[in-house]
């Protein structure tokens, strides 16, 4: 008895581009995600700023929640950008270098003892990631519309995005965007040394 194949040759394809598309679409509803954590990153900074109740934790919560959803986009370029390996290590290198980033400007926002070791540390490699995405925006036109969205909306957005908040850390004094009583979330989970606690000389001082 002969059988005929061509019915599952036919529905092979329309498989690949079913999974395809489904995985599209977590990528845009994963990129929302990204983008709401952003925002909400925003009112806490602005809530800070106007020294509303709260304020603290909703920065510090969207903070987070934006650091996880990074973490989560390491592993995610690997696996969504199989066909292009430069842009899968760019994704990853780039996803974990703006989580480092993101926990340097929580605690510069906080004002949290250490925040001057941290802040100063991410810089050369957050200049590093930008030379990288520069480098790469010459490629840019030649990816694939996916691929393009992913690098422009998952990596250059988050960049750039923390690139205000830095400079808004940098020309701003700690007091101007702490300035509602939260014990909690003030207090820096490093231990503060006694003799930087003394210090008279301005080495210590944030300003």
């Amino acid at each position: 008895m002969n059988f005929d194949q061509r019915p599952l040759r036919r529905e092979e394809p329309s498989l690949i581009a079913d999974v395809r598309h489904q995985l599209i679409s977590f990528i845009r509803s994963f990129t929302l995600l990204l983008y709401i954590a952003m925002g909400m990153a925003v009112v806490g900074v602005a809530m800070k700023f106007l020294g509303l109740t709260g304020g603290s934790f909703v920065f510090v919560f969207a903070m987070a929640v934006l650091m996880l959803l990074l973490l989560v986009q390491v592993g995610l370029s690997f696996f969504y950008i199989v066909s292009n390996v430069w842009l899968a290590l760019l994704g990853a290198f780039c996803s974990f270098s703006l989580v480092t980033g993101l926990l340097a400007l929580i605690f510069r926002y906080q004002n949290w003892f250490g925040w001057q070791v941290i802040f100063y540390a991410v810089i050369p490699l957050y200049i590093l990631v930008g030379v990288l995405l520069f480098l790469y925006l010459k490629r840019f036109q030649k990816l694939h519309e996916p691929l393009r969205n992913f690098f422009y909306g998952n990596l250059v957005i988050p960049f750039v995005f923390l690139l205000l908040l830095g400079i808004v850390a940098f020309v701003s004094s700690a007091d101007r965007f702490n300035q509602e009583e939260d014990p909690v979330l003030q207090e820096s989970p490093i231990p503060i040394d006694g003799a930087a606690a003394e210090d008279t000389t301005g080495l210590w001082r944030a300003y």
